[in-house]
């Protein structure tokens, strides 16, 4: 849960950036939920590009915070010829931020 006195409550795009980016090198707390993954096979996007997404992509969709409190963004990026975009919730907490990836697709 949040503690209010020990986390902050905004988040800017640089530090969301930063969070993505350490999450795709294996360096930060990710998560891929079962709706991406799911979607990741059905779509045929392979875990690596879902990691080379989060550690080089630019935002989609802009980091806006949802009614839950946490911080939600797109990111694109081209990889093998097709760009993938991975739709994050970034968690803060003060045990540790979390980013989940909740969906992946391809814009052809």
């Amino acid at each position: 849960m949040y503690a209010m006195g020990s986390v902050s409550l905004h988040l800017t795009a640089a530090r969301a950036r930063k969070l993505l980016k350490e999450a795709g090198d294996g360096k930060g707390r990710l998560a891929i939920s079962l709706h991406a993954q799911a979607r990741m096979k059905q779509r045929k996007i392979g875990r690596t590009q879902v990691l080379e997404t989060l550690k080089h992509g630019s935002f989609v969709e802009p980091l806006y915070r949802d009614v839950k409190g946490d911080w939600r963004c797109s990111v694109g990026w081209f990889h093998a010829g097709s760009r993938i975009v991975v739709a994050a919730v970034i968690k803060l907490a003060s045990n540790g931020d979390l980013v989940v990836v909740a969906t992946v697709f391809r814009e052809d």
